[in-house]
C-alpha cells in the first residue's frame, strides 16, 4: 500500500523542460556555440553543480556556463510571462484523487525553492502538497537519492512505502537509490529500458497514475 507520493516538477508536473531546451539552444546561438541535445539531456533532473560540471567538460569554461544559463533563464521567464505556465495533462485530477484518498504528496525537485514555489503558486497547486524539498536544500542532487529520502522523511513515510513520479533518467536513478517505487512518465527523453530496473510502471500521462495507485 502506497502511503506517500513524491513528485518531480519540471517535465513531470509542468511542461518546462521543453522551454528550457529551447532556452539552451537560444543561448548557444547568442554566444556562438553549439550546445548538443545530449548535453541538454544530461542536465535534466539534476542540480546546478552537476549541470555546471557537464557544461565545463564540453566547453572548458564555467564563465561561459554562467552566461548561457543566464540567457536560458531569461528566455524561459519571458516565455512563461507571455504564454503562462504549461501544466501537464492529468496533474490536477491526480492531486484531487490523492487528496480524496488522504494520500500525502511531497514535491521533490532539483529546482531551487524560490523558483519552484513560484511555479507551484502560479499553477494553484501548492495546497495539495504536505511537504516540499528543493534542490538548494540537499547536499547531493539527483541521481543521488537524498532529495527523495528527505521528502519521505518530511511526510513521515518510509521510502519503501513511497511512490516517485519522474520523467528523467537522473530522477529515476535517484528514486532507486532512495529505495522508492517509481512510475516513469516520459517527457523529452525516452524512458530507460525496463531491464535496467529503474521504474516499476510506465504511463503516458499523470491521469493514468490514478489507476496504478488503486492497484498497488
Amino acid at each position: 500500500m502506497i502511503q506517500g507520493v513524491l513528485f518531480d516538477m519540471d517535465g513531470l508536473m509542468f511542461d518546462t523542460e521543453r522551454i528550457g531546451y529551447e532556452g539552451w539552444k537560444y543561448a548557444g546561438k547568442k554566444l556562438g556555440i553549439y550546445i548538443k541535445d545530449e548535453l541538454i539531456a544530461s542536465f535534466r533532473g539534476t542540480g546546478e553543480k552537476e549541470k555546471r560540471r557537464h557544461f565545463k567538460e564540453v566547453f572548458g569554461s564555467e564563465e561561459l556556463y554562467d552566461e548561457a544559463f543566464t540567457i536560458r533563464t531569461v528566455y524561459a521567464k519571458e516565455w512563461i510571462d507571455k504564454n503562462g505556465l504549461p501544466v501537464k495533462k492529468g496533474l490536477v485530477e491526480l492531486l484531487e484523487y490523492l487528496k480524496r484518498e488522504n494520500i500525502p504528496a511531497a514535491l521533490a525537485t532539483s529546482t531551487n525553492r524560490k523558483k519552484a514555489m513560484g511555479y507551484m503558486d502560479m499553477a494553484n497547486v501548492t495546497e495539495y502538497f504536505s511537504a516540499s524539498v528543493c534542490g538548494d536544500e540537499v547536499k547531493a542532487a539527483k541521481p543521488a537519492g537524498d532529495i527523495f529520502i528527505a521528502a519521505a522523511e518530511a511526510l513521515g513515510v518510509p521510502t519503501e512505502k513511497c511512490l516517485v513520479l519522474e520523467d528523467s533518467l537522473n530522477g529515476l536513478k535517484a528514486a532507486k537509490n532512495a529505495g522508492c517505487k517509481a512510475i516513469v512518465i516520459p517527457d523529452l527523453s525516452p524512458a530507460p529500458e525496463k531491464k535496467e530496473g529503474l521504474w516499476d510502471v510506465k504511463v503516458s500521462n499523470l491521469k493514468e497514475v490514478i489507476e496504478i495507485i488503486k492497484n498497488l
